[in-house]
């Protein structure tokens, strides 16, 4: 069984309570009760493309590699008034300034999103979005 403590600290984690949620490299341990957690917290597995958002709204998410746990937002990126994308971008840059991890619209690849946290942001500036 669990301590409570360890179970706050997860929950904090996931949720950024006092926590920078970035990227993690989890122990074994710990990367099993983050999973297990993720739901408890309102994180729930959807791909992308399943994610209902409309421009100008985007919903944190989680993306679990195996032990590495990176926190990001789903959210519409524009270019033009008729381009735009759909995506998960990582709260974590890569060296050219762009997001780490990036999963667009058509992978298959789940994430855990928390559609009861969106936020409201400017479309037209992603980039600066955290």
């Amino acid at each position: 069984m669990r301590q409570e403590t360890e179970l706050d600290a997860m929950d904090d984690l996931i949720l950024g309570r006092g926590v920078k949620r970035g990227r993690h490299i989890l122990g074994e341990d710990e990367s099993f009760l983050f999973v297990e957690r993720l739901p408890l917290c309102g994180f729930v597995p959807r791909t992308v493309s399943s994610v209902e958002i409309e421009a100008g709204v985007r919903v944190p998410a989680w993306h679990v590699a195996g032990r590495t746990v990176d926190f990001g937002m789903v959210f519409w990126e524009i270019f033009t008034d008729r381009t735009k994308r759909k995506l998960f971008g990582s709260e974590v840059r890569n060296a050219k300034g762009d997001w780490d991890i990036q999963v667009g619209a058509a992978s298959p690849v789940r994430l855990y999103v928390n559609a009861s946290l969106l936020e409201r942001y400017d479309p037209s500036r992603p980039v600066g979005m955290y």
